[in-house]
């Protein structure tokens, strides 16, 4: 069973949220459970699967840009005509049009990380992480007179930490905060009436969207990275432990928190990419370079497949049916099938994926550069076939909607960066470096003989030109032996 933990977690009665939710429900037209969001948190889903049913092909131009007055933004999610993003001092929800901020809500600082939409008791809820403040700060006044203090009995933990925080989307009420034991930077996943959070100290957390209530807790190897990805009845968590030189996927059971199996890869191997998890399967990266699929009923390996070098804890792999899509941290992106590993095909970029996940957009693969490029691969060949300019600052975590896309942007001006269709816009199709071009080779090789041969033949015939040829004609032989003949009478 998993291990409870033993300090108290803070959150408000059931009953006291039943009566803010009626109060609320005026005021936001009640959002039909099966229509969703188009994007509702980290990869799309609970399950990571980086895709939609519809999303903007390439080529594009960029929309908007907005810069936060802190610096840095979280990767977005995406909600009707809005995206959020999670600053260090407020959680901005923009125009998903035009970049303009459509509102605000104070926050306390602490990791940037991915937002989570649900819905509860009929209302649109946006959950988040808030803290903990770094020393000598202090904390941003309570947002409206409906939020509720967290605590219980007025207890205060004994060092900073994150609290879980939820608010209506509807007037951005605060419904409730619940208190973590840890700080929290992996980001939040929403299945169903539950979200799932995981801390640095490898606590992973179950909690009612409705309430705040923590369901169950248990624990991981160690810190979490990424948010949990949920699917098959399972939740899974990919840690990591420096100390212990040790990685893990742990699987948990989404009802109870029950352990089902954990998996390692070899010693050493530290780090390990986001999960992606459907239809039995899960796809891990890690350390020792070789992409997994792992069985969701018993953590079994059902296929590997190498890479170049190691993954990014931040970047998720795209599971479809048929195919898996995954970025290393070098810049190489592969598919692979998802049934037995084998690899279709690879594109070095070239330039470093530390952000940024693949995701699958208008039936092309997408995956921003350290460069500040916006790439697209067809994903039948691998071909670059789209590429924005470079700017200073990389492209991280894209949300994808039926018109735009938006993405996180480094740099000075870092914040987030938004695409849409360009009907103008022109295609390229640029194989991979690795990919063998055999005209290509040949002509490269006639060329470098032709180098050759020049390098070598000219030298020599200016030496000729200067001290005669190397051997005389037969004629001036058969002259010589004459002459010496005579000699010798």
């Amino acid at each position: 069973m998993a291990r409870l933990r033993s300090k108290p977690i803070r959150s408000l009665s059931r009953a006291s949220f039943a009566a803010l939710a009626l109060a609320c429900l005026g005021a936001w037209p009640v959002l039909a459970q099966e229509s969703g969001f188009e994007w509702s948190q980290f990869q799309g889903g609970p399950g990571h699967p980086g895709t939609i049913a519809e999303a903007p092909a390439p080529p594009y131009h960029q929309l908007w840009r907005f810069g936060p007055p802190e610096g840095g933004l979280s990767g977005a999610v995406i909600a009707g005509d809005v995206t959020i993003a999670v600053g260090e001092q407020a959680v901005y929800a923009l125009d998903l049009r035009t970049g303009e901020v459509a509102w605000q809500i104070p926050r306390d600082g602490g990791p940037l990380t991915t937002p989570a939409l649900g819905v509860a008791g009929g209302l649109p809820v946006l959950v988040y992480v808030d803290g903990p403040l770094e020393d000598g700060e202090e904390a941003s006044p309570t947002p409206t007179p409906s939020a509720s203090p967290s605590g219980t009995d007025g207890e205060q933990p004994d060092q900073p930490v994150s609290e879980l925080v939820a608010v209506d989307l509807a007037d951005r009420s605060e419904l409730w905060r619940t208190t973590l034991e840890d700080t929290s930077r992996s980001g939040i996943a929403i299945e169903g009436q539950r979200a799932y959070v995981a801390d640095d100290e490898g606590g992973v957390y179950a909690i009612e969207i409705a309430s705040g209530a923590v369901v169950w807790t248990a624990e991981a190897i160690g810190r979490v990275d990424s948010p949990p990805a949920v699917a098959d009845g399972n939740v899974y968590v990919a840690a990591r432990d420096v100390d212990g030189q040790q990685a893990q996927v742990l699987a948990l059971d989404a009802e109870t928190g029950e352990r089902r199996w954990a998996f390692s890869p070899q010693a050493g191997a530290v780090a390990a990419s986001a999960i992606s998890a459907a239809d039995g399967t899960v796809v891990v990266g890690a350390a020792d370079r070789l992409v997994r699929g792992l069985s969701a009923e018993d953590g079994q390996v059902r296929w590997d497949a190498l890479t170049l070098t190691l993954f990014s804890p931040v970047s998720a792999p795209v599971l479809e049916a048929e195919a898996v899509y995954i970025a290393d941290a070098s810049g190489g992106v592969y598919r692979v099938d998802a049934d037995d590993g084998s690899r279709a095909w690879e594109h070095q970029t070239n330039e470093l994926i530390v952000r940024s996940s693949p995701v699958v957009a208008g039936g092309y693969v997408l995956v921003g550069l350290n460069d500040g490029r916006l790439a697209a691969f067809d994903p039948e060949t691998g071909d670059l076939v789209f590429e924005s300019e470079a700017s200073q600052g990389l492209i991280g975590a894209i949300a994808l909607s039926p018109e735009v896309l938006v993405a996180v942007k480094g740099g000075k001006e870092e914040g987030l960066i938004a695409f849409e269709h360009d009907p103008e816009g022109a295609f390229v199709r640029v194989a991979s470096p690795t990919v063998l071009d055999p005209a290509r080779l040949l002509g490269a090789f006639a060329a470098a003989a032709a180098i050759a041969g020049a390098a070598i033949l000219v030298p020599f015939r200016l030496l000729r030109s200067r001290i005669g040829p190397a051997f005389t004609r037969d004629e001036d032989l058969e002259g010589s032996d004459d002459a010496d003949e005579e000699d010798a009478t």
